[in-house]
């Protein structure tokens, strides 16, 4: 693994998400470009590398505001890091449906932690708006994956 090309990629979308998130932004619902960032080095570096960039994105993204609890995004992208390092390698072993499922369900999982922890009064208040930030806040990010995924493949070897 070249840790220089991660960096600078690690950068890159940072950038890319500090300047396109509020201009992509509706109704205050942000696409991820971070965590689709820490799902690809999860799936084609493994847990250590994607927990490791999760953290420290995860800290730039709480210094500069855009996440609005300090540490709730270093936690999330840890978490999903961690959770798709598992699938590294696993494309070839597991039923490809399986394989996309799970990434799918870490993605699903991450936004119900963050949704749960920054929408916690619509939780106790509103369920259905609750839910409904929920799938509106995991679909944005989903619909730019599958774009991003049209131009480079989750299960492509390294």
């Amino acid at each position: 693994m070249n840790w220089i090309k991660l960096i600078y990629s690690l950068v890159g979308v940072f950038f890319l998400q500090f300047i396109l998130a509020d201009f992509l932004s509706i109704n205050g619902i942000r696409p991820d470009f971070v965590l689709i960032y820490i799902l690809y080095i999860g799936l084609h570096h493994g847990s250590f590398p994607s927990v490791i960039v999760g953290f420290f994105l995860g800290l730039l993204v709480d210094f500069t505001g855009v996440g609005s609890f300090f540490g709730l995004t270093s936690l999330t992208y840890v978490i999903t890091g961690y959770l798709s390092g598992f699938l590294h390698g696993k494309y070839y072993k597991m039923i490809p449906t399986y394989y996309h499922l799970t990434w799918l369900g870490i993605i699903l999982f991450h936004f119900f932690i963050y949704s749960f922890i920054r929408y916690q009064d619509l939780f106790e208040t509103t369920m259905t708006v609750f839910w409904l930030k929920w799938i509106l806040t995991s679909g944005y990010t989903l619909g730019f994956l599958a774009i991003f995924q049209m131009i480079i493949p989750l299960q492509q070897d390294d």
